[in-house]
């Protein structure tokens, strides 16, 4: 279970120039990333080097699981909404994923996993409508385990996810600067 984090950085699906110095930045402030690079962005020396760089400060990087066919050792597992409803059996790695509905957040508990993330909470361009506060709170009370807020986020929005019974808040543009 992820409960001692507060902020988790999602890294953009297309890859900023200068991806390994905010990396490096991140590793200092944030115990875990999630990797979901496009597929066709990937490389293995990417995900190696990004992997590194928060080991060695000792953080985790989550694996998408658009990448789960690709990569083969990974310890921490992020499942898509899609991915999501079609799953019926974890394996042993740590996992969480996205959910945007009761629907997601139920299947989400009944596959007893270790986070997950709610969003959009905020209007997020090209996304779901927005939930706004007491939806995510509703949703969180559906899941027993640590929910992370998503969409449209700021760190500051930080105190009022908490309220709202979020453990944190994940986000992308907030963290890279080379946002979708």
């Amino acid at each position: 279970m992820i409960t001692e984090a507060r902020f988790i950085p999602i890294t953009p699906k297309k890859i900023p120039e200068n991806f390994f110095s905010l990396i490096e930045k991140l590793s200092d402030t944030s115990k875990y990333l999630v990797y979901r690079v496009d597929v066709t962005d990937f490389s293995l020396e990417h995900w190696n080097r990004t992997k590194e760089i928060y080991e060695n400060k000792g953080g985790k990087v989550i694996l998408n699981s658009r990448l789960r066919n690709i990569i083969s050792d990974y310890e921490y597992l992020h499942l898509t909404s899609r991915d999501l409803i079609e799953t019926n059996q974890l394996s042993s790695c740590i996992t969480g994923a996205s959910c945007h509905n009761k629907n997601e957040v139920i299947k989400a508990a009944q596959l007893k996993l270790d986070y997950i993330f709610i969003s959009p909470v905020k209007n997020v361009a090209n996304k779901n409508p927005s939930l706004g506060w007491e939806d995510f709170s509703n949703l969180t009370k559906l899941f027993p385990g640590p929910s992370f807020a998503l969409g449209g986020l700021k760190q500051e929005d930080f105190e009022i996810a908490k309220e709202n019974g979020a453990q944190g808040i994940a986000g992308i543009s907030e963290f890279f600067q080379s946002s979708e």
